[in-house]
């Protein structure tokens, strides 16, 4: 779960997509293109999540969503 979430973390909040992980903050590109149509968006389920395989060398074709920061913290 630590790749989709201290690095590749993202929630909602106010009915919006929010950044929270480390790797999206650094990468200007790689924030824009989380938020376009081009990746698929899951539901942060950490029983899930930890089984998602995921490429270290381009940007991530999948990212978990979780309900709010909150959410992610206590899943």
């Amino acid at each position: 779960c630590f790749w989709f979430t201290v690095e590749f973390g993202l929630c909602r909040q106010d009915g919006q997509l929010k950044a929270f992980g480390a790797g999206l903050l650094s990468s200007f590109g790689e924030l824009q293109y989380c938020l376009t149509d081009k990746p698929q968006l899951k539901e942060f389920e950490p029983e899930i999540t930890g089984q998602q395989k995921y490429p270290i060398t381009e940007y991530q074709p999948v990212y978990f969503v979780a309900n709010s920061f909150e959410d992610a913290k206590e899943k």
